[in-house]
């Protein structure tokens, strides 16, 4: 399975500016100190991206002796960054954890960078007015990348501050490592650079996007990006399946499931399919389906430590392949596309079966989920082993016990401290084949209602009622959508 990166210059800055807008919506994952320490990598990589793209003006160290307005901004945000980047290195944050989302969006600059080096170069200025709109629309992404990082960063310490706060107010000590007046000092310098690049973003965004160059939809793109998510991620998780390429996994699908209802949703007001059917059955199905993987995600993101969160590369690479894909035909500019600038892209006479497919694989994928689950090899962080463990063991208890230890559910302070790597709890690997089947009772229904897509009808009839003369059993082909039985055990047996 390739894992070529078949994502154009623009594409990237779509993902880098989603990844750095997921970061404000998983608070819950912010942490202060290793958000602040790779915060430098995404602004260097930004503004060598920058430096990259073609220039208007002089070139060469003439353009560094006269930068114009645009350039000025990134030199300055360049410069802010590396002073406090080496002003952390001597006391807080110091050394420690990266953040993966940060580094995902430095590797999209990067990226970035390589295809605008490989197909332009600063040395020949673009001379049609179509070529500068398409440099000025790339740069308004940029900014806006780190725009919206910074605040994410700067919300992350202004929480983190606050509990620092309280633990002086209480004239209790310190923990070792941190350091209020640091981190304090920490806040306003971000918070001066978010107010720079915001103010560029106010002159800009999202007016210069107008100007942004959009190549023509590949023709059966998403089929293809789908088939291979699929093939990548059942070669992942049967083979040597972990955390992190399971949490990958829930996040595609219902990725993959929020695209479909977009699509099917500009396909019923272009009556391609019936609009009472989709609103009655599929919006609700799907949507609920997307719950249910996103609920898991987020279980497993609190199993996966930090530094173990890189998912295979193949993986990876199908993943950010399909949000491209979707991308390509759903996003128009800074919000979503009409249902006809949808119909212009895609052929929505199609896309019956295409969708009636990615909910076949949804539920194929969900059940392959729930195996892995059940793989003695998998692991996960200890505090997150921890927490889970923690919850049903307070919840099988009597509400009088009190003691809720670490001890308790054994994991050793030791381990918690280090949120070393463990093999899952019994209790642990029953609750995530719990999430599971409920992710796979939801992806059954999914695709039942999706079975008028295509014509076909699924079907529910008990396996007594059916001929003889069909061949094989039909309790072997069909499936009945209900309430699956609980785990039987840590095994999770159906």
């Amino acid at each position: 399975m390739s894992d070529i990166d078949r994502r154009s210059v623009g594409e990237l800055l779509l993902e880098a500016d989603s990844t750095a807008r997921t970061i404000l919506v998983d608070v819950a994952e912010m942490d202060a100190a290793t958000m602040l320490r790779t915060w430098g990598e995404v602004v260097q990589a930004a503004s060598e991206l920058w430096q990259a793209l073609p220039a208007s003006g002089p070139v060469g160290d003439e353009a560094l002796a006269r930068p114009d307005a645009s350039d000025l901004t990134i030199l300055r945000l360049d410069s802010m960054s590396r002073a406090q980047h080496r002003s952390g290195a001597r006391g807080w944050p110091g050394d420690g954890p990266a953040d993966d989302r940060h580094l995902r969006i430095a590797e999209s600059f990067a990226r970035a960078e390589e295809l605008v080096e490989r197909y332009a170069s600063r040395k020949h200025p673009p001379v049609t007015a179509r070529a500068l709109a398409d440099r000025d629309a790339a740069r308004v992404r940029i900014m806006h990348t780190l725009y919206v990082g910074a605040h994410g960063v700067a919300v992350a310490l202004a929480a983190h501050v606050r509990a620092l706060a309280k633990v002086h107010a209480a004239r209790r000590a310190i923990p070792a490592g941190e350091s209020l007046r640091q981190a304090r000092t920490a806040y306003k310098r971000i918070a001066a650079f978010e107010r720079v690049a915001g103010a560029y973003v106010a002159q800009t965004y999202p007016g210069a996007l107008a100007g942004e160059h959009r190549a023509p939809p590949i023709a059966n793109r998403l089929a293809d990006a789908l088939a291979r998510w699929d093939v990548a991620a059942h070669r992942s998780l049967v083979n040597t399946p972990r955390t992190s390429e399971l949490m990958l996994t829930a996040r595609t699908q219902a990725v993959i499931l929020s695209g479909s209802d977009a699509l099917l949703h500009a396909a019923s007001q272009t009556g391609h399919i019936d609009t009472a059917q989709h609103r009655r059955r599929l919006e609700t199905a799907i949507a609920t389906t997307q719950d249910r993987w996103e609920t898991l995600a987020a279980t497993l993101a609190t199993l996966a430590p930090p530094l173990e969160r890189r998912a295979d590369r193949a993986l990876t690479a199908a993943s950010l392949e399909v949000r491209a894909a979707l991308r390509e035909i759903l996003v128009d500019g800074t919000r979503a596309a009409a249902a006809d600038v949808v119909g212009q892209r895609t052929d929505l006479s199609r896309l019956g079966d295409l969708v009636g497919q990615a909910l076949a694989a949804n539920l194929e994928l969900a059940h392959v989920t729930r195996d892995a689950m059940n793989d003695e090899r998998l692991t996960g962080g200890a505090r997150g082993i921890h927490d889970i463990a923690t919850a049903a063991h307070k919840a099988s208890l009597d509400p009088r016990i009190l003691d809720h230890s670490p001890v308790s559910v054994g994991i050793t302070p030791q381990d918690l401290l280090a949120n070393r790597s463990l093999p899952l709890l019994p209790v642990v690997r029953a609750e995530l084949c719990k999430a599971a089947d409920v992710v796979t009772d939801a992806a059954a229904a999914a695709m039942s209602a999706g079975a008028a897509l295509t014509g076909r009808v699924v079907s529910q009839t008990p396996a007594t009622d059916q001929p003889k003369s069909l061949g094989r059993e039909a309790a072997e082909r069909a499936f009945a959508v209900g309430t699956a039985r609980g785990p039987a055990g840590p095994r999770c047996e159906r």
